[in-house]
């Protein structure tokens, strides 16, 4: 019978937001989209990277977590900074070689006088 007319769109829309063809945007801290000739949106969302610290840190506005104070680990309870030796009672001391949030510090335990004198 009749033809059909297909409507051209030169956009794409996007979570109630519309956008020109190839036209890029981030939707989020962690997406970078595009608008396609298609008129669909392509998104890639990053990948973060295992922090070198046991206490990241997400900023405003980045989508990643970052290590304030540096790369570090736990011994224990206690955060100690990558590279630094840290006695953590009278016989140990440990070390964060690299800094990891999931891998403790390496501590050497060594044999020690009790500090007591006899009476």
């Amino acid at each position: 019978c009749c033809p059909e007319c297909k409507e051209v769109r030169n956009f794409c829309e996007y979570r109630g937001k519309t956008y020109k063809i190839l036209e890029e945007f981030k939707p989020s801290p962690c997406e970078w989209c595009r608008c396609e000739p298609n008129n669909e949106v392509h998104c890639v969302v990053s990948d973060c990277a295992v922090p070198e610290c046991v206490n990241p840190v997400y900023e405003p506005e980045q989508c990643c977590p970052i290590c304030k104070n540096g790369p570090n680990c736990f011994a224990g309870t206690t955060i100690i900074p990558a590279g630094i030796e840290v006695k953590v009672d009278d016989c140990t001391i440990c070390r964060c070689h690299n800094g990891d949030w999931w891998k403790p510090a390496q501590c050497l335990r060594r044999e020690c006088l009790n500090s007591q004198s006899l009476s």
